[in-house]
């Protein structure tokens, strides 16, 4: 047997595979690394020590075309060669495009094997693109080429639910959530949800807990960003309790996010949290307890140096507004050495703010700070300008954390 009839073989396999709709197995053949795929390539070399049967094959079938991309792109990625192997992979996945047309729900699982594939590829072949000081442009291609495949699930009007296209929507939406993100095309991620929520499709409730989990978890973090707080907690927290128990880099993600929110209702991470994920403990914990103590030197000196992560994040203005907390705790701790005195001096809160470390800070800076801590709700009395003091209500001048954030709402 000849190398062009082991792939004539091989391309039977695709045909009758797709004919028959044997969904898994489409699904594992396609993948550019599967053990099927490197079994017909080795084959193909020990016939014909070359590569030419897959060079000198031409065909018009969309599923002969996606088998003989598929191995082209094989071979390439085998031989490190993605940019290569990249083109392939666009020119079978496009045809399997033209083929998905006329497929129902028994297609998807071979979309999201090959959109994968893709994404990979277009990632790497960006890499030796760039090493080699030429442009990136192949993740925005890929991109442009998986929202094609998101485009004819979400929209496809198949009479019959159970065998709908539909079912593959989130998890591609996932994917390109990954994909704008990566690009930082926020906006993009914010039509795709608009888009999401006035199609017609089952709710998200219906899909495999995997999808919902990714999906809010995406959807929270751009509520972040977008410091919609109270939607962005609800999705993260969703995501952080129904994640798989062993999915531990994605609870580490999923709590980047979520513990900064949760500092800012006046919920510090535990130390049960804390050792349990390092990461977590290592970007928050210092500010955590010094927030919760009123070291705001500390604080000040940890926001400084975790600044940039904490930037590339997104988390940095969150972590920021903790630092009212941290001011509080520092005025309850001079009020309780001050003996609960009802008037506090400007002039000695400035020395209880020296003696803390915060170096010379003037009087009318201590009256500004003063001013916020009233209007911000944590502290309850009102400023005498003219005596240079801060008269303290006598029931409860420095009410509860909790209690002054949640009223903040």
């Amino acid at each position: 047997m000849s190398g062009a009839e082991r792939l004539a073989q091989a391309n039977y396999k695709f045909i009758a595979t797709h004919r028959d709709k044997r969904s898994e197995e489409f699904a594992q053949i396609v993948k550019i690394d599967s053990q099927y795929t490197s079994i017909v390539l080795r084959d193909i070399w020990s016939k014909d020590g070359n590569w030419n049967a897959l060079q000198t094959q031409h065909a018009t079938l969309d599923i002969v075309v996606l088998s003989i991309m598929h191995f082209r792109a094989a071979v390439e990625y085998q031989q490190n060669n993605f940019v290569e192997a990249y083109k392939y992979q666009l020119a079978s996945y496009q045809a399997f495009l033209r083929a998905f047309h006329h497929m129902d729900r028994w297609g998807v699982h071979t979309l999201l094997a090959m959109c994968k594939d893709l994404y990979m590829l277009a990632c790497r072949a960006d890499y030796q693109l760039t090493t080699a000081g030429s442009s990136a442009t192949k993740l925005e291609e890929a991109t442009r080429a998986i929202s094609q495949g998101f485009s004819m699930c979400m929209t496809d009007r198949e009479p019959q639910l159970g065998i709908s296209r539909k079912w593959g929507t989130y998890h591609l939406a996932n994917l390109l959530f990954a994909l704008y993100l990566r690009q930082k095309a926020f906006n993009m991620c914010t039509s795709m949800i608009r888009a999401i929520k006035a199609s017609e499709l089952p709710s998200l409730d219906q899909f495999p807990m995997s999808d919902q989990v990714s999906f809010r978890y995406y959807r929270g973090m751009l509520a972040f960003q977008g410091e919609s707080f109270a939607a962005a907690k609800e999705d993260l927290v969703f995501a952080l309790e129904h994640c798989h128990r062993d999915a531990y880099r994605n609870k580490t993600r999923i709590l980047m996010r979520l513990t900064p929110m949760m500092m800012m209702e006046g919920s510090m991470p535990k130390s049960r949290l804390l050792r349990r994920y390092p990461q977590i403990k290592a970007l928050y914990g210092g500010l955590a307890k010094a927030a919760m103590t009123g070291d705001l030197r500390q604080f000040d000196m940890a926001l400084l140096d975790k600044e940039q992560e904490l930037v590339s994040l997104g988390t940095y203005m969150a972590v920021e507004y903790v630092r009212k907390i941290a001011v509080r705790q520092l005025l309850y701790k001079i009020y309780l050495i001050d003996g609960k005195n009802s008037r506090m001096s400007f002039e000695r809160l400035r020395i209880g703010f020296w003696a803390a470390g915060l170096g010379d800070v003037n009087v009318l800076e201590i009256e500004s700070i003063l001013a916020d801590m009233v209007a911000a709700g944590f502290i309850k009395g009102y400023l005498s300008h003219d005596h240079g003091v801060a008269v303290l209500s006598k029931q409860q001048p420095f009410p509860p954390i909790k209690s002054v954030l949640a009223a903040a709402k």
